[in-house]
């Protein structure tokens, strides 16, 4: 019999056997040391690294360790106005001008745990990642229309006599109304 290597639904690789069991604990993890910090992600570089931003507005070049890609980013995906906590690797020196310095994802947080952050740890100022993910959010939404029209001319001339037609149609209104006995009645004057 020939072996099947195309198609199928690939279902053997979302088996319960590959899934990591998280603790059911809901502790959040905040930063505890002075070299764990804040971060939302910026800029996704590709592979294993993004570039971040820290609450005081520096910006950070991060590297996303293993826990986090593979099979086990299903719960833990990473994209533009994450947010993260990182930490800071001691043991560098410090980068050369124009170079920015290193960090490694600890812990990504979800919208629940980010309301939670705000909520539980008032001793920040949350503003700037607050102000990031409106401009990330704003900007998609807002984006003005570049004049591409995805019809055909069929449908562009159809569009033209509809509105043709409202715009006389609201023109040519007629405000006098005859009643069962005859009488004309004048609709502004009610």
């Amino acid at each position: 019999m020939v072996k099947n290597t195309v198609g199928g639904s690939k279902h053997k690789g979302f088996a319960r056997k590959n899934v990591i069991v998280k603790n059911n604990n809901n502790a959040l993890r905040v930063s505890e040391d002075e070299a764990e910090m804040y971060a939302q992600v910026m800029k996704i570089y590709g592979g294993a690294s993004c570039q971040v931003i820290n609450l005081k507005g520096e910006s950070l070049l991060c590297h996303i360790r293993g826990k986090f890609r593979g099979r086990s980013k299903r719960d833990n995906f990473i994209g533009n106005g994450t947010w993260l906590l990182v930490g800071l690797r001691e043991w560098e020196k410090e980068p050369a001008p124009g170079k920015l310095l290193n960090c490694d994802v600890i812990e990504v947080y979800n919208d629940a745990d980010k309301n939670r952050l705000k909520n539980n740890i008032t001793s920040v100022n949350w503003s700037v990642f607050v102000n990031n993910d409106n401009k990330l959010f704003t900007s998609k939404e807002n984006e003005e229309d570049d004049g591409i029209v995805f019809a055909d001319e069929k449908i562009q001339e159809y569009e033209e006599l509809i509105e043709a037609q409202i715009d006389s149609s609201s023109k040519d209104i007629n405000r006098i109304i005859t009643t069962d006995d005859g009488e004309e009645v004048d609709v502004d004057d009610i």
